[in-house]
């Protein structure tokens, strides 16, 4: 009798374990997707010997290069909610390194 109660306990514990992970992983997703801020990734090789000097030409030439960079000032609600987005994103990175313990 003892035995089948903890089997019995032990299959509760597995199912109760099962059916709160979807909608858990499914919060963590939500909260990774409204957390995500854009971001701009820069890459560039190294240029070879004919690329340096045809760069140097085309610099010598006179052209001038121009780069155009707008922005706002962002309200005070503005700046709260982005360093709470950020706070967000930061603690969803965060590894949890918690082991399911079954109650047996």
């Amino acid at each position: 009798m003892n035995i089948a109660k903890k089997t019995n306990l032990t299959l509760l514990t597995i199912f109760a374990f099962a059916a709160t992970i979807v909608p858990v992983a499914t919060y963590i997703n939500q909260v990774t997707v409204k957390a995500r801020i854009p971001t701009v990734t820069i890459t560039a090789q190294r240029l070879t010997e004919q690329q340096k000097i045809a760069f140097d030409a085309e610099q010598a030439s006179g052209l001038i290069q121009t780069v155009f960079i707008a922005a706002k000032r962002l309200s005070a609600e503005e700046k709260f909610a982005f360093d709470l987005q950020d706070r967000q994103a930061q603690q969803a990175k965060v590894p949890v390194h918690k082991k399911p313990q079954l109650l047996v």
